[in-house]
């Protein structure tokens, strides 16, 4: 990125400049709103990984979401309305409810059982997930996903342990979701059932 950040004569140039395909232009919308995001989503929820997750969503939302802009209002406003949803759709999800094992009630849970039309292209799915990120990340960031994803590290964590800026680790995770997103279709509608 240039030293010194481009400035917009309109929220409406920026997003203009962003659907004709300027990656530059969605790179510094990413720094400029990034951490407001993180900061609102993180003062909501209390946990440090669901804001760090939430303003991830926000920003692979906003890709598919920028042609509705309207202009109605300020852009950092319609933004801070998606993540105010996705906020919500965190304390509206189900928790788990955890017992000991000794108490005898978690064996008794029925499970559901998934069709195997749908356990197949599950399977699918993941093996491109698993193509796309051996073959189109690098080893970094293939290091990168394993502390946050498998690892389950915060941000913060795998920043120290690389060598990196936070900032380089949360642009990693995003472009790393985008590429992600784009090579696997169907993931999306694998993990919402």
């Amino acid at each position: 990125m240039s030293a010194s950040p481009k400035t917009w004569a309109s929220d409406r140039e920026l997003v203009d400049q962003i659907l004709s395909g300027s990656q530059s232009d969605f790179n510094q919308l990413y720094d400029a709103y990034f951490n407001r995001v993180y900061r609102f989503a993180l003062k909501r929820l209390r946990d440090k990984a669901e804001a760090e997750d939430v303003a991830q969503e926000v920003f692979m939302t906003l890709l598919t979401a920028l042609p509705s802009y309207q202009g109605q209002s300020s852009l950092l406003v319609w933004i801070f309305g998606i993540t105010r949803n996705k906020v919500n759709r965190r304390f509206r999800r189900p928790r788990l409810l955890l017992e000991p094992l000794e108490e005898g009630g978690a064996l008794d849970v029925e499970g559901h059982e998934v069709g195997a039309e749908q356990s197949i292209e599950a399977r699918r799915v993941l093996h491109r997930c698993q193509d796309v990120i051996d073959h189109e990340f690098t080893e970094t960031q293939r290091e990168i996903f394993h502390l946050k994803h498998r690892c389950q590290q915060p941000i913060r964590l795998i920043a120290k342990q690389l060598g990196k800026s936070e900032d380089a680790i949360k642009a990693n995770l995003y472009r790393m979701r985008r590429v992600i997103s784009h090579g696997t279709p169907g993931l999306k509608t694998v993990l919402e059932h």
